[in-house]
């Protein structure tokens, strides 16, 4: 990842023995990740006489410290801050109202003196905050600003290219940004895909779909590197056939274009031994060319065919920025609690299955889907629980689980016990939160008396409507439900009270998927990747292999001709 703090800039020490010092950078290392500041880890350094009219002695320096241990500061920020908080409360009661100021007697009496969020406020490290309402804001309040910069610049382009299309590079999952919001303002999503040598090919897959659900449209693959990174831990090549297959995978859920960075290798700098098309050797005679060369004819070979085609999904996986700001500031109940991660867990599960998925927002038109899956529904904003009560009644499945519907796009309390707003449909309250360490781990017992392990948070609930699918086996809240279905409605709420096991989320994924109608790309189990894109004429299939062995071909794809190839495929076929 490229540093973002440069020589001269002003930036907050935000943890360590200098935490909530301000000083200016003077030195960087992007390779090492580290940065010099000016009265910051001042270390003895001896020093040897090199000439005539040196001294030798001990003499104080500052010493290189991790980028990731400051912040940048900025006046401009803090004030344009204000500007945007008085647009979105309009009163200070409300801004001490949506903050909750009154704990520890922070109340706010002047809009001055509101600061940006740093270690000698509200901030408890980098990701942690003692008024996550206030780091909650400001997580808006920088991608509402940057959002603002990018359509600035967008709109100078518009007056002299009017029918260009503008877009900027995003990064899946990146943190910083609200995509959603985003999207909206961008002619077509474009991403930079760099998996590392062991991200899942489904977290990849996962990210593709978000990417596409930002606009609910194909997407633009940016960048990919067609041999190896220079920027991660361990930069692995790309076996041979990998960048292919990965290039296939990209468009199966949802590209319409696949560029490559980088053309050349560089010379010099930092990136000089990022993989690209020609290496160093300036010559087409390597294999990475050839690949590249074999890809682009393959796919010139089927033309504009699937330009323009969508993924029908009946099954939506909510994503939210909100969501993944709140859950990772939270102070508790467990450290291990990543939200990207989570939501994963669920996708998996639909990727093994070759159930097609779309990642959606919160404010998307659910009367889409048959299933909605919703994990750690952490903030449940307005209207939001009255929209998933809407589709649950008229027919919807929802799945949600432990830390859903917890607080207010604040970070306040839903009053009244957990799951909040989402209790009378979920029809569980859940009267305590146990947080299991990595080593520890309780058991969920399911009707048919099959079991599987749980552990990070178990949920301590009550029935309350609902029926329990799996209890507790362990400790002193043994025999309470871990897995309850609720019926609403004319639908039905699943809701999962730990993390369960990859075997146990199947379980219950499988009997939700069931209760849904939803049915695989093809009925057939198989280890491939098997995924769908529809024109109005034509139904495509996309047929991968990530198992590094060769496959048999699904029989229901027999008869089916090979847009590649141009063959037949036929029953015994299979994939390498």
């Amino acid at each position: 990842m490229t540093m973002k703090i440069k020589r001269d800039d002003t930036v907050i020490v935000i943890s360590g023995d200098d935490k909530g010092t301000k000083g200016k950078v003077i030195a960087t290392s992007p390779e090492e990740n580290k940065v010099i500041v000016s009265g910051v880890h001042v270390v003895s350094k001896h020093t040897k006489a090199r000439k005539e009219g040196d001294q030798a002695g001990i003499i104080k320096v500052e010493g290189a410290i991790y980028a990731d241990k400051v912040l940048l500061y900025c006046d401009n920020c803090k004030k344009a801050f204000r500007v945007w908080l008085q647009d979105k409360y309009h009163t200070l009661d409300a801004l001490n109202t949506a903050w909750n100021m009154e704990f520890w007697g922070h109340t706010i009496y002047d809009w001055d003196e509101i600061v940006v969020p740093n270690a000698l406020g509200e901030g408890i490290g980098k990701e942690k905050t003692a008024f996550s309402g206030i780091s909650i804001d400001y997580r808006r309040f920088i991608s509402d600003s940057l959002l603002s910069n990018y359509k600035m610049e967008r709109d100078v382009i518009r007056a002299k290219q009017p029918h260009a299309l503008i877009t900027t590079n995003l990064m899946g999952t990146f943190k910083g940004l609200d995509y959603f919001k985003w999207a909206k303002e961008m002619d077509i999503v474009s991403w930079d895909n760099y998996p590392a040598y062991d991200t899942p090919w489904s977290q990849v897959a996962m990210t593709h779909d978000l990417m596409r659900g930002l606009k609910n449209e194909p997407f633009m693959l940016m960048e990919q590197t067609p041999s190896q990174q220079n920027w991660q831990k361990y930069n692995s090549l790309k076996r041979p056939g990998q960048m292919r297959a990965q290039s296939y995978q990209t468009l199966a859920h949802g590209a319409d274009t696949i560029q490559f960075f980088q053309l050349r290798r560089s010379v010099g700098g930092c990136e000089k031994f990022h993989g690209a098309i020609i290496a160093h050797a300036g010559t087409e005679n390597t294999r990475v060319f050839g690949e590249t060369a074999q890809l682009g004819s393959e796919l010139e070979s089927f033309g504009n065919k699937t330009l323009g085609s969508a993924n029908p999904s009946r099954v939506g996986i909510i994503f939210d920025w909100d969501n993944y700001w709140a859950l990772e500031y939270t102070s508790g109940p467990s450290e291990d609690l990543k939200y990207v991660e989570q939501i994963h867990n669920y996708y998996k599960f639909f990727y093994n299955k070759n159930i097609s998925v779309d990642m959606i927002p919160v404010d998307a038109d659910f009367s889409q889907y048959n299933l909605i899956a919703a994990p750690v529904l952490y903030m449940v904003k307005d209207n939001m629980a009255e929209e998933l009560e809407s589709f649950v009644a008229n027919g919807g499945t929802l799945i949600t689980s432990f830390m859903s519907g917890i607080v207010d796009q604040s970070d306040n309390v839903h009053l009244g016990g957990y799951p909040g707003p989402l209790r009378s449909m979920a029809g569980v309250w859940v009267e305590e939160i146990d947080a299991l360490a990595p080593e520890q781990k309780n058991h969920a017992r399911f009707t048919d008396g099959t079991t599987a392990s749980c552990g990070l948070l178990c949920d301590l609930m009550h029935l309350e409507g609902a029926e329990a699918l799996a209890v507790y086996e362990d400790d002193f809240y043994q025999g309470m439900p871990v897995v309850t279905r609720n019926h609403f409605g004319k639908g039905n709420v699943y809701y999962v009270g730990s993390q369960l096991d990859e075997t146990g989320l199947e379980k219950v994924l499988t009997q939700a998927v069931a209760d849904a109608g939803v049915t695989p790309v093809i009925p057939e189990a198989t280890q491939l990747e098997v995924t769908v894109r529809e024109s109005e004429t034509t139904r495509f299939y996309y047929v991968m292999n990530f198992t590094g062995e060769a496959q048999p071909l699904p029989d229901s794809l027999a008869g089916k001709t090979d847009l590649i190839t141009g063959e037949t495929a036929k029953c015994g076929d299979s994939l390498k």
